[in-house]
C-alpha cells in the first residue's frame, strides 16, 4: 500500500484549530506573499470599518478574491463609491493550489511546525543520496 504524503495545507488544517484559530497566521502568510493591503484594495469597505474587527479568515477571503480576480464592483446608490462583491475563487486551479500550499507552509513555519514539512533535502536523504 502506497503512503500518501501530506501537503502543507493538510498539515496546516490538522493544527489550525489549536494554533491558528483566528486565521491570522495564514492571512499574514498570504499577505507576505502578495503584498495585499485591504485598505488599498477595498477603500469603501475600509472606510465603513469592515476590517476593524475582522479575523484572519475574513481578511483572507478578501485577499484571495482580490488576488484571483474574483471581485465585481457595484455603485453604492446615491454616491460615487463602489463596493466589492466577493465572488467564489476557483480553488481547483494549479495557481491557487500552489498559492495555498506556499502560504500554509509559511504559516506552519511560524507556528513552529516547519519540521513536519517534507523538503527536497529530506526526500534526497530518504532515498539514499544527498544533493
Amino acid at each position: 500500500m502506497e503512503r500518501r504524503e501530506l501537503s502543507a495545507a493538510d498539515i496546516y488544517h490538522k493544527f489550525a484549530a489549536q494554533l491558528d484559530k483566528d486565521g491570522f497566521r495564514l492571512y499574514r502568510a498570504a499577505q507576505r506573499s502578495t503584498g495585499f493591503q485591504p485598505y488599498d484594495a477595498f477603500p469603501y469597505e475600509d472606510n465603513r470599518g469592515a476590517f476593524e474587527a475582522a479575523d484572519g479568515h475574513t481578511l483572507l477571503r478578501y485577499l484571495e478574491a482580490a488576488h484571483f480576480d474574483a471581485v465585481t464592483w457595484e455603485i453604492v446608490p446615491g454616491t460615487t463609491y463602489e463596493r466589492a462583491i466577493l465572488g467564489k475563487v476557483d480553488t481547483t486551479t494549479p495557481e491557487y493550489r500552489a498559492f495555498r500550499e506556499a502560504i500554509c507552509a509559511d504559516a506552519l513555519g511560524r507556528m513552529g511546525l516547519a519540521h513536519l514539512l517534507k523538503t527536497k533535502e529530506k526526500e534526497a536523504k530518504e532515498v539514499g543520496y544527498e544533493r
